[in-house]
This record gives C-alpha cells, sequence and structure tokens, in this order.
C-alpha cells in the first residue's frame, strides 16, 4: 500500500509538470471525502487544478471553433426560375408528369 501511494504521488506530479503546473505543492494525505476516507491532494489544490483544467479545456475549445469556422463561401448566382421562362430540375410538366 506505501508503495501504491508513492506511486500515485510520482504520478500526479509527473502529470502536473507535463502540465506546466510544478507550481502547485500537491500536498497528498489522508482525507475525508464523500467516498471515505481516501489518499488525495487537498481541497485547495483539488479546486485549483480543476480550475486550471476547466480554463484550458476553454483555450482548447476556442482554439479548435476558431480552426474549424469554415470560410465563406462565395455569393451563389440566382438560380434561373419559373418567371424567366428556364426550367429548372424541379419543375413539372403541366400534366404532373417530370
Amino acid at each position: 500500500i506505501v508503495r501504491l501511494r508513492e506511486l500515485r504521488v510520482a504520478l500526479d506530479c509527473a502529470a502536473a509538470h507535463a502540465y506546466g503546473w510544478g507550481d502547485l505543492a500537491l500536498d497528498h494525505d489522508h482525507r475525508e471525502t464523500p467516498l471515505g476516507l481516501r489518499f488525495a491532494v487537498s481541497d485547495p489544490v483539488r479546486i485549483e487544478l480543476l480550475d486550471r483544467l476547466l480554463e484550458l479545456n476553454h483555450a482548447r475549445a476556442a482554439e479548435e471553433t476558431a480552426q474549424a469556422l469554415p470560410a465563406r463561401p462565395a455569393k451563389r448566382a440566382a438560380r434561373p426560375s419559373a418567371s424567366t421562362g428556364q426550367s429548372t430540375l424541379f419543375d413539372t410538366a403541366p400534366d404532373g408528369d417530370s
């Protein structure tokens, strides 16, 4: 169990550093949670991590949205209409035949 906790701390620290958040002291310890006593980071650190992840999520979503916006299509020429005497694909003959 002790080795698993050490690995948990190492993994959490590696993940924080990968995000560039080495400034956070994760402060692992046994804490009371809604699921009972758990080995976890402190509540203030957990909230800070969630705030940073949310901010990062919003930034990435904005980048993806900006990249996904299609260029405005050129204005199409007006389609010929029945009033101009030109037929179109969906015009029907007077007797109902296409």
